[in-house]
């Protein structure tokens, strides 16, 4: 579900949508956010399987606020539409053409073969979406905080883990859609305590990480030419935490990969994929122990680091 940008061949691992949109605009609770976050804040609401959010937002800096109060992982990514392109589009199109390749794959197909079918099925306005970041994968209970530059355009919100039936959170209505307006709200980014550099390569860490809410630059440095983005997720390591296999997991291509409940680890936050050049941040509250940054792909790609 997470950016295919050209039509060449295998794709952006990472979109997943389909049919359903939740109505349901009840008024979302969470957690404070330290101070330094809260300026023009968006509260973001995660079920199983529905996002409470604004309709509009002003563009410039924005601060998201995502709890989850669901049994089941969850994340956000914002997706930027060309302008002739709305949801409904974006649910047929996008939408069908995953699913081709998903059901290619739980029909025995090899990923080569599904990611072909993906290529040939994707709409060619699909070159011109790009991945504007998002909150990086938190377990029930959690809240994730992220703040990212968004310029005016029609964006849409969708979560891409799957249910325990294999079926992907976009299908069972977990996607929606949001303005960002001509309106420029005049804020300016955090202060960050550590900096994480994100190349195609590589995840360059500045800054010592300690305990306590900790805010974390994350600069993309660049970006596949194809196929899913560099992003980055945290998780809480213990003694029963297999590395390789929560790798494993966050490859969705995985007949159990993505599947929730499920997840070999504790997620508490993190940064979705954005273009090269661009910088986000977000916020984690760290106690004492053990943890590892995480990222989609290459899989199997992590970082280990302890906070004392």
């Amino acid at each position: 579900m997470r950016i295919f940008k050209s039509m060449v061949m295998i794709t952006l691992l990472f979109l997943f949508l389909a049919s359903c949109k939740s109505n349901n605009k009840e008024t979302p609770t969470a957690e404070e956010p330290s101070e330094v976050l809260t300026k023009n804040f968006i509260d973001v609401l995660a079920k199983d399987y529905t996002f409470t959010v604004a309709d509009s937002i002003p563009s410039g800096w924005s601060t998201f606020r995502m709890k989850n109060t669901g049994m089941m992982d969850h994340f956000f990514l914002l997706t930027k539409l060309p302008d002739t392109v709305n949801i409904d589009h974006y649910n047929r199109d996008v939408g069908g053409a995953f699913g081709i390749a998903w059901n290619a794959i739980r029909d025995g197909k090899s990923k080569d073969e599904a990611f072909g079918l993906l290529g040939e099925n994707l709409p060619e306005w699909y070159g011109s979406a790009v991945a504007m970041g998002g909150a990086g994968l938190i377990s029930p209970g959690e809240v994730a905080i992220n703040t990212m530059k968004l310029e005016p355009g029609y964006y849409v919100m969708e979560c891409y883990i799957k249910a325990e039936n294999g079926q992907f959170h976009t299908e069972l209505g977990m996607i929606t859609p949001l303005i960002v307006t001509d309106e420029q709200i005049d804020n300016v980014p955090p202060e960050a305590d550590v900096k994480l550099t994100l190349t195609n390569e590589a995840m360059q860490i500045e800054g010592e990480i300690t305990s306590g809410k900790t805010i974390f630059a994350v600069h993309y440095k660049e970006q596949p030419p194809f196929g899913l983005g560099n992003d980055i997720h945290i998780v809480k390591v213990d003694e029963t935490t297999n590395l390789d296999e929560v790798a494993q997991w966050m490859d969705w291509s995985n007949l159990t990969g993505m599947v929730s409940p499920g997840a070999p680890a504790k997620f508490i936050g993190g940064s979705q994929e954005m273009p090269a050049g661009y910088t986000a941040y977000f916020e984690c509250d760290l106690a004492p122990g053990a943890y590892a940054f995480m990222a989609e792909i290459p899989i199997g790609r992590y970082e280990a680091f302890k906070v004392n």
